[in-house]
């Protein structure tokens, strides 16, 4: 994000509010992925202006976040990539959704405008395993006949850190042109690519690599599209359509996939068939203690969330990202309700003034739900 690596801490005066017993000085601590800090940073401007509670989150990258919670060193984890459930179990977290968004491949080739550029799956595989070296290789080419593509080297960016961003990335190329990525070794979060690659930390850096580097290719969240005006590569879908990044593609890959129609299980949105469907679509999930040790300190934490997907939609709209379905949402906030302390006291997520509030209510000034 535009905030890579970068702590943000969202301060207001501790006018106590009646959505929380006591709001008091307690601070809510969270790190973790990138992909999605942008809009929890806007949500939690908004926590802050409504409650007077001070919140501090750290877009570290999903393996830190998922590092930081197991040691119960914050009060929330953020990952890109959800944790099994014998993972859940063993660590005694729960894990919730929040927002669906897409990787793009991305480009930097003078004249070329964004979305304009096709690359099927095998042959940006081939790229990414530094089979094709140069922009106008006729595998390229074939793709693209309409475009004068310059005899320029390929300049592979990628990311250097772990980030739930490259394992998806990955994930896609291995499932949909297993010969062509052959040579691309995952390594959980992280990737080890053939030859030589410019590997940078963070989402932020490798946006202003791409920006800077003619030639350049690599790969990032959506969000990054829309707000560092990045050229975007259009990908063809399961479906043989040439499509380009985008809210409806992504809502499109919900819907294919029944993201969480049934249950809160991790729901695989790579590569679905179904008219308009972006290849590439994610989940970005909330890890949080089962049952934690205060309950005071973990309901700030879950009224956060709470908060977030009653009033939080306003935040999803233009930056990239698609909401849950609205029947998600009520599903997540009733489990948020629920949660009870180690030593049995319920968690007190709620106050007087919100156990009424139904979660449709903000539906008409979000727009679109997926």
């Amino acid at each position: 994000m535009s905030l890579s690596r970068r702590t943000f801490t969202l301060l207001l005066s501790l006018g106590c509010l009646p959505t929380l017993a006591a709001a008091q000085s307690v601070s809510i601590t969270g790190t973790g992925a990138t992909f999605p800090a942008e809009v929890y940073a806007q949500w939690a401007r908004q926590y802050s202006q409504d409650t007077g509670v001070k919140l501090s989150y750290v877009p570290s990258g999903s393996s830190a976040g998922i590092k930081q919670i197991v040691a119960r060193a914050v009060d929330f984890g953020a990952t890109d990539v959800p944790l099994s459930q014998a993972e859940l179990d063993k660590n005694q977290l729960f894990q919730f959704p929040t927002l669906v968004g897409g990787v793009v491949a991305v480009v930097n080739l003078p004249g070329v405008a964004s979305g304009a550029l096709r690359l099927s799956s095998e042959v940006l595989a081939a790229i990414f395993a530094g089979d094709i070296q140069r922009w106008n290789d006729k595998a390229v080419a074939a793709l693209n006949p309409s475009l004068t593509l310059p005899d320029a080297r390929i300049v592979r960016v990628v990311r250097a850190d772990g980030s739930g961003t490259t394992e998806i990335f990955v994930s896609y190329l291995k499932q949909t042109a297993a010969g062509a990525s052959s040579a691309i070794e995952p390594q959980g979060t992280k990737a080890k690519w053939p030859g030589s690659v410019t590997a940078v930390e963070g989402s932020g850096k490798l946006a202003q690599e791409v920006k800077a580097t003619p030639g350049a290719i690599g790969y990032i969240s959506s969000d990054y599209v829309q707000r560092d005006h990045l050229t975007a590569v259009s990908l063809r879908n399961k479906r043989g359509e040439w499509v380009q990044p985008s809210i409806e593609a992504f809502s499109a890959a919900s819907r294919a996939g029944g993201l969480f129609k049934n249950g809160l299980e991790a729901t695989p949105l790579l590569d679905l068939d179904g008219v308009g469907v972006w290849p590439i679509v994610t989940a970005t999930y909330i890890l949080v203690p089962r049952s934690p040790a205060s309950p005071e300190r973990a309901g700030r934490t879950l009224n956060f969330f709470y908060r977030s997907f009653l009033l939080g939609d306003k935040a999803v709209a233009g930056t990239g990202f698609a909401p849950l379905p609205l029947m998600t949402q009520a599903r997540i906030v009733g489990l948020l309700t629920s949660f009870k302390a180690q030593d049995g006291r319920p968690v007190p997520v709620l106050g007087e003034s919100q156990k009424a509030a139904p979660v449709a209510a903000r539906s008409g000034a979000t727009g679109k739900h997926v």
